[in-house]
Parts: structure tokens; C-alpha cells; sequence
């Protein structure tokens, strides 16, 4: 499972590691959203956990709380990530790559490698941006649904990450990678572009920003 764990702030889920951008992120989603916001998690995030999400809105983006995952059909599990290359065809998520596009703040990522004897043991490692500003958030291009009816009707928002094949930097951790949009232009793009452009053009603007990565917790 790629990109399985992911990071808001620090991993012991301690506020004041919150940068200024993700703080107001989070002020946001408490202000317009405050009984769902209340559920959102802060510090290391598990897949069905809810955490803040960036949509478009009328008159510029907004915040919602999210599930991650897309829940399976029969109450199976969840459905985390989708792959980017066939999204726009796979039934799942074909609907939601071009009406229901989202970014997913964060300071960053985990993956988790095997190592020694026998492969039985899994060094945690984490994945931020390198080389960035002071604050600078992490967004990963995302797909939303809505379920049982959707937040507005009473049931909640699900959210999945887009993956990629790795790039050199990523590939000695896992084959795949999260579509991580760093430039400007791109996550707006990914926000407003209307439903009728084709979601090829969307993916060619998909960027591989050079990553800073670290031993996390062995495990």
C-alpha cells in the first residue's frame, strides 16, 4: 500500500509543531465546519481518520473535513489511493477525477522499508520538501466522494490520494509515489479546471519536487 500514513504538523500530535498556513487551514475547517472538525485529526493520520481537505468552493477554495478512503462496495475495507494513470476509467473514481478534484495539506508522508535478516524488519522513513520555505506546506493532488448522502446531507466526504510511479528519489523505498503539486498554478489547475477539459491535460502538469527524506521510528 503506498502512502499509507501521512503527517500534519508532528508526529506526537503536539500543536505547536503547526505551521502558520496549516494552523489557518485548520482555523478554517473549525469555523465553518465546527461539529465534523472536531472529529479531524492532527499529528500522524490513518487511512478512515478524518483530516482536513482543500475543494474548490464559490469564489476561491475551502476547507472540509474528510475520511480518508472511498469506502468498497459491501462494507469491505477502504480504498485509499488511486492510481493516476487510470483513474479517469476506473469506475470508483472516474466520476470524482473530473468533478470532485481536492489538495491534501500536510507537513509530509511515511513509507516503510524492509530490512534486516530476512526482510523482517521495516524502517520507517519520512518524505517532506526540500529545500522549502519556511512554513511551506506539502499538497497532494487528490479525488473525493461523497457517502450516505455526502457531509451536506448528513453523511461524510472520502478522500483518496493520487499515485505515481516512483521517480529515482522514491523508488529505493517503493514503486510508487503520491502526485505531489507544489507550483502554484498547478494546484489551481487541479481545483477549477472545468469538468470538460480532459483529465490528460491535467496529468501532464503533474510535478516530481525533490524530496527531503529521514529515518523515522523503526518498527
Amino acid at each position: 500500500m503506498m502512502c499509507g500514513r501521512y503527517y500534519i504538523g508532528d508526529s506526537d500530535e503536539e500543536e505547536r509543531y503547526l505551521s502558520k498556513k496549516l494552523r489557518s487551514i485548520i482555523d478554517e475547517m473549525q469555523r465553518t465546519n465546527p461539529e465534523m472538525s472536531a472529529q479531524a485529526h492532527i499529528g500522524e493520520i490513518f487511512p478512515s481518520e478524518m483530516a482536513p481537505v482543500l475543494v474548490a468552493g464559490d469564489g476561491g477554495c475551502t476547507v472540509r473535513p474528510m475520511r480518508w478512503g472511498f469506502p468498497r462496495g459491501g462494507g469491505s475495507g477502504l480504498v485509499i489511493n488511486s492510481r493516476s494513470e487510470k483513474c479517469d476509467y476506473t469506475p470508483m473514481f472516474q466520476k470524482a477525477v473530473r468533478e470532485r478534484r481536492c489538495l491534501i495539506p500536510m507537513s509530509g508522508f511515511y513509507e516503510w522499508r524492509r530490512t534486516g535478516s530476512g526482510g523482517k524488519t521495516k524502517d520507517k522513513f519520512s518524505f517532506s520538501l526540500k529545500e522549502a520555505d519556511e512554513g511551506e506546506i506539502m499538497y497532494l493532488a487528490g479525488v473525493y466522494g461523497e457517502f450516505i448522502g455526502g457531509f451536506a446531507g448528513g453523511g461524510f466526504d472520502g478522500f483518496a490520494i493520487l499515485t505515481q510511479a516512483a521517480d529515482q528519489q522514491m523508488s529505493p523505498y517503493h514503486e510508487r509515489m503520491p502526485v505531489i503539486l507544489r507550483e502554484s498554478s498547478i494546484k489551481k489547475a487541479w481545483l477549477f479546471a472545468p469538468p470538460a477539459l480532459p483529465y490528460s491535460e491535467l496529468r501532464r502538469q503533474f510535478e516530481n519536487p525533490r524530496l527531503e527524506i529521514q529515518s523515522a521510528v523503526q518498527v
